[in-house]
Parts: C-alpha cells; sequence; structure tokens
C-alpha cells in the first residue's frame, strides 16, 4: 500500500511500545489510543494486500470511523496520514472503492473538506449522489461552484434535496434552468428562498404547471405571489391555497374572487367576438388594464395580448408581432414600459405571450422595478423603428 502514502512523514505516533515495557511506562500524551487504531488498521490493510479493492473499501470504511475522534485539521502526524489515506482512496481507479468511502463518510460532519469535495464532483452517480445529497462537510462555496459548472441532473437534484440550503445556494438552482431540481427546491422545507426568486418561479410556472401546487404549499409564501398564483385558474393550486392556515379570511375571498373572474372571462356573453375586438372594446371603455391583460393570458389569449399591447403602446400591430416572435427579452420589457404596464405584467408577457425560456427571462429589480433605465429601453424600441 505504499502508493497510498508516498511523500508523506514517516507516522511516528504509530510506533507501538516495547512489548518489554511495563503500563506505567507508555506514553500517555492525549491521542495514543487512536494512533494506535489508525495504525493498525493500516497494517491489517497492508498484511491483507493493498491491491485487493476489497481491502481498500474496507479500509475506507475503517479510516471514516476513526475521523471523530482524530485531532482537527490534521494537526499531528496521525491525522495527516489518515487524511492522506483517504485523499487517495477517494480517486481510486475502482469504482466500488469509491462508492464505500463516499457512503461511509457522507454522514461525518468532520469529513476531511478536500476527501468530500473530490467524491461531490466524482463523474459517477453512485459515488457523488450521496455526498452533494447529506455530507454537512461540503461548504456552501463547493456546492455553488459545482451548481455553477452545469453538472448533469441527478446533481442539482440530489443538492436540491440537502437538508439545509441557504439563499445563495437556493437562488443558483432555482436559476439554473433544470426543472426537476427546481421542483425539489421548491418541495424542500429546508431551502430558504428568496421573495425574488419566488416572484421569478411563480411567472416561469406559466412553463412548469407541476410547480404550481408546490409553489402554493412554500412555508411563508407571500400574500400576493399566492395571489398571482390564482391567476393560472388551476382549481388544485387554488384549491391548496385556499387550505393554507397561514392566510386570513380576506386573501382567501380575494383568491376565490380571482378565480371566479377569470372563469367569468372565458364564460361571457360577448366571448364569441374574436380577441382583437373584444381588445378594442375594451379599449374603448378604459378597461384595457393589467387585470384584463392577466386574465387573458391565463387562458393564453395571445391575439388578445398583442391587440392590446398595439393598442396601447401606439405601434403597428406587424410591430408586436415582430418583437414576441424575436423572444427578445429586452425589447418585450420596452414595449410593455411603452405600454404604460408593470415589470410584474412584462415577466408574465415574457413568459406566456412571446414563449421566452426561463433562463433568458429579464427579471424585475428588487422584485417590482424595470431592470432597464428608460434611455435603455428607448434604445431597445429603436432597434424595431420605435420612435419617441
Amino acid at each position: 500500500m505504499d502508493y497510498l502514502f508516498a511523500g508523506s512523514p514517516e507516522p511516528e505516533p504509530l510506533q507501538a511500545a516495547p512489548p518489554s515495557a511495563p503500563p506505567s511506562a507508555l506514553p500517555s500524551a492525549p491521542g495514543r489510543g487512536i494512533a494506535r487504531q489508525v495504525g493498525d488498521v493500516l497494517v491489517e490493510s497492508r498484511l491483507a494486500g493493498m491491491g485487493d479493492a476489497d481491502v481498500r473499501s474496507t479500509l475506507a470504511g475503517k479510516l471514516c470511523r476513526l475521523l471523530p475522534d482524530l485531532p482537527p485539521g490534521g494537526a499531528d502526524t496521525v491525522s495527516t496520514v489518515a487524511i492522506r489515506a483517504l485523499e487517495q482512496l477517494a480517486r481510486d481507479h475502482i469504482v466500488r472503492v469509491r462508492e464505500a468511502l463516499a457512503t461511509a463518510i457522507k454522514d461525518i460532519a468532520c469529513a476531511p473538506p478536500s476527501v468530500v469535495a473530490t467524491l461531490a464532483r466524482d463523474v459517477e452517480r453512485t459515488v457523488a449522489e450521496p455526498v452533494l445529497r447529506c455530507c454537512a462537510a461540503l461548504s456552501d462555496e463547493d456546492l455553488l461552484d459545482i451548481v455553477a459548472a452545469a453538472p448533469a441532473g441527478w446533481a442539482l437534484s440530489a443538492i436540491a434535496r440537502r437538508h439545509s440550503i441557504g439563499v445563495a445556494l437556493s437562488d443558483a438552482i432555482a436559476g439554473s434552468g433544470h426543472a426537476e431540481a427546481t421542483g425539489i427546491l421548491l418541495d424542500n422545507s429546508g431551502a430558504v428562498i428568496a421573495e425574488p426568486t419566488l416572484e421569478s418561479l411563480v411567472e416561469r410556472s406559466a412553463h412548469h404547471p407541476d410547480w404550481r401546487e408546490k409553489l402554493a404549499r412554500r412555508p411563508a409564501l407571500p400574500r400576493r405571489l399566492a395571489l398571482r398564483l390564482a391567476d393560472f385558474v388551476d382549481l388544485a393550486v387554488v384549491e391548496t391555497l385556499r387550505r393554507r392556515p397561514d392566510f386570513d379570511d380576506a386573501t382567501v375571498a380575494e383568491i376565490a374572487a380571482t378565480t371566479r373572474r377569470r372563469i367569468d372571462w372565458a364564460e361571457a356573453p360577448d366571448s364569441a367576438e374574436s380577441p382583437e375586438r373584444r381588445a378594442v372594446r375594451l379599449h374603448r371603455l378604459g378597461k384595457l388594464d393589467e387585470t384584463a391583460l392577466g386574465d387573458a393570458m391565463s387562458w393564453n389569449e395571445a391575439g388578445f395580448v398583442r391587440a392590446a399591447l398595439t393598442l396601447r403602446a401606439r405601434v403597428a400591430p406587424e410591430v408586436v408581432d415582430l418583437i414576441l416572435d424575436a423572444h427578445d427579452p429586452q425589447a418585450v420589457t420596452a414595449l410593455v414600459w411603452r405600454a404604460g404596464l408593470s415589470m410584474r405584467c412584462a415577466m408574465q408577457i415574457q413568459a406566456r405571450a412571446a414563449g421566452i425560456r426561463p433562463r433568458a427571462m429579464l427579471n424585475a429589480r428588487q422584485g417590482s422595478g424595470f431592470p432597464l433605465s428608460s434611455a435603455e429601453m428607448a434604445r431597445h424600441l429603436e432597434r424595431y423603428g420605435i420612435g419617441p
């Protein structure tokens, strides 16, 4: 097993006392007992033959069980030798050796950071997944670095299942564009998700209906986001929202009213008229507002939305079509701004009318503000021939 310890210092604390020495003569320095145990494990493994993968797998398990009793941070030669052995085992060329190490080390809070960081980046799912999901010794910095490297979906899903997830890591997972991992994150009550991120996920749930009920169950869901979820006319989601014990009667009543209004929109006596004609009629009555647009988008009435933007922004219909069909988030946002509508409405139109994918969407600044200046939005409109 010399390859495990090439270049490492001699493990002096592992040397046993001479057999003839009486018990009172044995050194009494702290850690002497654990030093003997580490020494025994290494000697047994060497005698059994380190060329055998089963022997190395057993060594991995035994060293992991001894970790909690070792001096922290490689403070002495015993710790240095044990950590060096674990680092080598984490890079072993046999997968089942690395699997054995990952399984043994995932629940050890004092596991060496260098070892768990190596295992977490392993290309084999059976090695990396337990560590990504369970290991408390894996730092947030390592996890953020792994997410930023766009790993396989199973890796993101494993991270999303961790017992505790902070705001920065939640933002990274939600921003990864991986729908399954984001859904798992929403189901994880131990994940802290910032309100702006929740707001973005509510808007993106236009493309991911399976997120809606998960969002409706989120702890401490802001009232305004609950009302937005009710916009989707998803009866299962509405029922989940209405049953939440943390919403007062007024909120429940408003959720019900929003749903009723959405249904009334679809069942209106004049529903036989074309979406475009309906937009013109509401515009003349001064009722072509965000409420009407929201009702239309809840039923995917793209024609109404395009006609409404044409009327409110005072631009040619073909220009509106050009901007929405270009999937250009900056230009769509600028068009909504010109129409005198809010950034919340701009996010809905990006997702539902322009078909912009979640990772490409332009999100609100500080939850509700436009992320572009007036001058920037004017420049984006000029590219499509829209002047002041």
